[in-house]
């Protein structure tokens, strides 16, 4: 158990490690290149730090043949990276952050709807309305038609984003073009191996502490692979750069449901969904994270509407119920 544990510490920190150079090397680009800052820290930047999410899934479903740890993973990191983004908020609620944002509302919408998109077949099928084979396209094929759905919904995304934003004349960077491709490649494979790893002893740790496969992964892994965008946002915030840090976390957010889709769709040998949703405490923990994700991305929402709020106590609030719901979730859980 001991030892368990420490190797999942090791490599957590590991992969955060690797992560946040990777991220450090993605900004160096964005001032190397002509390429449009918020292109690359809204998508790179985002699927930079989310890697380590989509190879955590990855390896779950398809080297382990677990998709509940998959799925927890995802949608608890995703819980897990509006909690830090709650967290920091309530810890310099001087800045008034939701306050100062002028981006990250369309993103946040975007979100929400994704959730839906998962969250409503997954609600027929508890309801009795929809059958599991009613998931997949048709017979034959392993995937989803859930899947195809968010992969069109992320490719619009981007198209949107490449439309909107204007490229802007880069910093200096002390670091030759090629020099930052070479380190940012050998920081992702870091990431890569370190992830890989990280999935087998979070598993392996699972099974020793008798928890749930969806609640490992959301625990375990979501808060894990969560950590490179509690240290961007932390110091983001620290420095007044609200937008960037409210992209990176909406960013980061939007990419792990593309990768529920991409597993699930690489994963020819079963329909993720439909595995799920054959195992009653599975789809249970699941169904819950959905719940969870979907309420306090709508909270998000509110936070970015709303008008401005001087009053703190009044200001906090969504804040509030974001980590008061993450906190009952794991009571519930446990």
């Amino acid at each position: 158990m001991i030892s368990l544990t420490f190797t999942y510490f090791l490599l957590a920190a590991l992969t955060v490690f690797a992560t946040i150079r990777a991220s450090f090397y993605i900004n160096e680009l964005d001032k190397k290149t002509k390429l449009s800052g918020a292109l690359l820290g809204g998508v790179l930047l985002a699927g930079v730090t989310s890697l380590p999410e989509f190879i955590t899934s990855l390896t779950s479903t398809m080297r382990l043949d677990n998709p509940g740890m998959a799925l927890g993973n995802v949608f608890g990191s995703n819980i897990f990276n509006l909690l830090i983004l709650a967290t920091v908020d309530l810890l310099f609620i001087k800045h008034l952050f939701f306050n100062n944002i002028r981006s990250g509302y369309a993103s946040a919408k975007l979100i929400v709807f994704m959730y839906l998109i998962f969250f409503l077949p997954f609600l027929m099928v508890r309801l009795g309305l929809l059958e599991l084979d009613a998931f997949g396209i048709t017979a034959g094929i392993s995937f989803s038609a859930v899947s195809l759905i968010i992969v069109g919904v992320y490719a619009l995304n981007i198209k949107k984003t490449h439309e909107e934003i204007t490229p802007r004349p880069g910093e200096r960077s002390e670091y030759s073009l090629k020099a930052i491709v070479l380190r940012f490649s050998v920081f992702a494979f870091l990431m890569v191996v370190s992830s890989f790893f990280l999935t087998i002893v979070a598993e392996n740790l699972s099974g020793e502490l008798g928890l749930s496969a969806s609640f490992a992964g959301a625990i375990l892994l979501g808060v894990a692979t969560s950590l490179p965008e509690f240290t961007a946002l932390f110091a983001l915030i620290k420095l007044q750069s609200y937008d960037i840090a409210i992209g990176n976390i909406l960013g980061s957010n939007i990419f792990n449901m593309l990768i529920i889709s991409a597993v699930d769709i690489l994963n020819v040998d079963m329909d993720v969904f439909a595995a799920v949703s054959s195992a009653s405490e599975l789809f249970k923990n699941v169904f819950l994270l959905l719940i969870l994700g979907l309420i306090n991305s709508i909270m998000v929402v509110v936070a970015l509407r709303r008008k401005p709020v001087r009053n703190k106590w009044l200001y906090a609030i969504p804040s509030a119920f974001i980590i008061t719901t993450y906190l009952l979730y794991i009571v519930l859980s446990i």
